[in-house]
């Protein structure tokens, strides 16, 4: 598994984020975003998924 951005589609691509409980996420971002705001967008998402 790399942590090289991945070409997504036009002005986006595939980035690993980290989140807050350490696990690993692929999400889709706005090509060129420092890895914080990746992260932080992640954690953001992580906190709406819904409860199992």
């Amino acid at each position: 598994m790399t942590d090289e951005p991945m070409p997504g589609p036009a002005d986006t691509e595939m980035r690993w984020a980290t989140l807050p409980d350490g696990t690993r996420m692929l999400i889709s971002t706005k090509r060129g975003l420092p890895q914080e705001e990746v992260d932080l967008i992640a954690a953001k998402l992580w906190q709406e998924m819904p409860e199992e």
